[in-house]
Formats: C-alpha cells, structure tokens, sequence
C-alpha cells in the first residue's frame, strides 16, 4: 500500500494515466465529428456517414479477440503508446489530406479504417489499466474518474475541433495529432509494472481485466 493510497489519494501514476486516457477520448470524439462533417462536404450524401462508421467500427469488431489477448502478454501501456501513436500518424495523414484539396472519399475511409485498427488496440489496454494501476483503496474512485475525463473529452473534444475547423478546416487533424501525441507522453509518467489487482472488486475484474478484449463506448479512450 502506498503513502498515498493509505490516505485515500489517488496515486499520482493513476492521475498521469487519467490524463492520457482524456487527451485520447477528446481527440477520437473531436476527430470522428470533424471527419464526417469533411465526408458530408465532399459527397452531400448522409449514407456515406454510415459507410464511414462502419470502416471504423469494423476493424474494432473483427480485432477485438485479438487485441484483448494481446493486451493480456504484453505491458499494457506499451500497448495503449503503440495505439496512441498509430492515431496520431492517422490524423497526420488526414491533414496532409485535407491540405491537397481533396475530391475523393476513398483515401478517407482507408486512413479511417486504419483508424478503427489503433482503437482496436487501444480499448482494451486503456479499460484494463486503471484497474492494473489503482491500489484497492481507492479502485472505486479511479473507476468513476476513469469515467469522467472519458466524457470531459468527449464533450470538450467536439467543441474544440468545432473551433479549430473555423479557423482551418485542416486544423483539427493537426489539433488530434497533438492531443494523441501528448497522451503518450503522459504515458511515461505512469511509472511501475502495472500489477492486477486481486482485491479488485468482481465486477470490475471480470469486465475491465479478465474480459478486456470486449468494448464500449467508454472503450475508445
């Protein structure tokens, strides 16, 4: 038990992973709302908005067994930074994109696709690691902040990128670029091997460590 737990604080690992878990989730909301105003613009058809989730959600669905093994052998954090990266890289292209006056929605569904795959990634590593990382006194309130900076950036990311895309309409692919990037730095904050917690209560266990392959919207953090 640490100085910290023992006085009902959570650690300050735990804050460093909170931070990196709202950059994600303000980035992945903002994003994905930019993304499809863009597809609206170019096309003027609503079902390419559907065609468009179903490219990101497809990778998620298929990969989800895989990802959550991986994430069961492998440093979770390590993971959840190779996710956070893959992001960022997706975002930068789509600036890039975005700048060349695009007129085709194909290079956008692929990079989006590509997307749905670091996110695969991503779900089970980041729902797993505030339960590997909370020490049992204080598992309850990690797992209600967990929830709220999940919907702190997914209420603020949407706003921001609205903004942004005033200003630019390239500019919130650069906005994501950073927010991803600045999540895996805080990631180098959570210090120690990440240690699953034995007193964690059942529910928690079974569905944040034993079925981290399953997602949910709170996932996409």
């Amino acid at each position: 038990m640490t100085d910290e737990a023992a006085r009902g604080r959570v650690p300050a690992s735990v804050w460093a992973l909170l931070a990196a878990l709202f950059f994600s989730s303000f980035a992945v909301v903002g994003q994905i709302t930019i993304v499809g105003k863009q597809v609206f613009d170019l096309t003027g058809d609503a079902l390419d908005l559907g065609w468009l989730g179903l490219a990101e959600f497809i990778p998620i669905g298929v990969l989800a067994p895989f990802t959550g093994s991986l994430a069961d052998r492998v440093d979770r954090r390590k993971v959840y930074a190779v996710a956070l990266l893959l992001e960022a890289g997706v975002s930068s292209a789509l600036y890039l994109y975005s700048e060349s006056e695009p007129t085709s929605v194909l290079p956008i569904f692929g990079l989006v696709f590509v997307f749905g795959i670091a996110r695969a990634i991503a779900a089970p590593a980041s729902r797993a690691l505030p339960i590997d990382l909370a020490p049992p006194e204080v598992l309850e309130r990690v797992v209600a902040l967990k929830s709220v900076v999940f919907y702190a950036g997914a209420i603020t990311g949407p706003v921001a990128f609205g903004f942004a895309f005033v200003v630019d309409e390239s500019l919130p692919y650069l906005l994501a670029t950073g927010a991803f990037l600045i999540g895996m730095a805080t990631l180098a904050l959570v210090s120690g091997s990440p240690v699953r917690s034995e007193k964690a209560l059942p529910c928690f266990q079974h569905s944040s460590v034993h079925s981290s392959g399953s997602t949910s919207p709170s996932d996409s953090e």
